[in-house]
């Protein structure tokens, strides 16, 4: 049976396709070819899932992400009077801003369940590198007034700190959390993440070229799937690193959507209060 809830697909940092979407208003539309969650809107509604996508600021603050994305859902669901629960999948730093939307806004009574993919829940050694390195971009970024913050929230000490103060309130409350880790060889990785794979794998070990297995699994008992992806295919995307698994792009985009069908096809709603 499917889920009564909607699923909403939160987006990570930098969302590559966010002039096109504003442009042509495409996010809740019926055309998702060009979407960061590549034709994966569709594919759930083709089988009955009604599904949105959520739109929050390019690469702020993770408090600032959070907020704007409970109210994007406080508006998809009409204050939670049309659906009394979300559900919620996640690629990437969305994993993130929503587990501190729940935290932040006391919304594990909202939130049916939360499935992150690719999600650094420990941080990410390449936020650490590239900080390190030019954490003066974010400053001169400011002074121009563009907000890419979010990288700091990304960082593993970040992370660690944000893990302690959650902690017992995730342990403890109602909300199904799970999650996806993507993996690869480097020679399949995109190319333009080799150099953050290279990085990573250094310092964490496997990696799907900008998340370590280890941070994306968060906690053992929550992994419900290891699956053959870099960070860019598991939101859809086809790269010639595929081609040399013997991957063409049609196999591999209904291979991708498989994985949102399962996750979706094993949402449960909790029981009516």
């Amino acid at each position: 049976m499917h889920t009564n809830y909607p699923i909403i697909l939160a987006h990570g940092i930098c969302p590559f396709d966010g002039i096109f979407a504003a442009l042509l208003r495409w996010d809740n539309g019926t055309r998702d070819r060009y979407h960061y969650f590549k034709n994966i809107r569709t594919t759930l509604r083709n089988h009955g899932f009604e599904v949105f996508h959520a739109r929050v600021s390019w690469a702020a603050e993770m408090d600032r992400r959070a907020g704007e994305l409970r109210d994007e859902i406080l508006c998809m669901t009409d204050q939670f009077r049309k659906w009394p629960r979300v559900h919620i999948i996640a690629h990437s730093m969305g994993g993130l801003d929503s587990r501190w939307m729940i935290y932040r806004y006391q919304m594990d009574n909202r939130v049916a369940s939360l499935t992150t993919i690719g999600a650094p829940h420990h941080g990410t050694s390449c936020a650490d590198w590239g900080l390190k390195r030019s954490g003066w971009l974010i400053r001169a970024a400011g002074i121009i007034g563009l907000n890419i913050r979010g990288f700091r929230d990304l960082t593993r000490d970040s992370c660690a700190e944000r893990n302690r103060m959650m902690a017992d309130f995730e342990e403890n409350n109602a909300v199904c959390y799970q999650t996806v880790s993507g993996v690869q060889p480097i020679e399949r990785i995109f190319l333009p993440l080799r150099p953050s794979f290279r990085v990573i794998w250094k310092n964490e070990g496997e990696n799907d070229g900008l998340v370590s297995l280890r941070s994306s699994m968060w906690k053992e008992k929550y992994l419900v799937a290891k699956i053959d992806a870099d960070h860019l295919n598991q939101i859809g995307w086809w790269d010639r690193g595929e081609a040399k698994s013997g991957m063409d792009r049609k196999s591999f985009e209904k291979r991708i959507q498989e994985v949102y069908l399962r996750i979706a096809r094993g949402l449960t709603d909790p029981e009516r209060e």
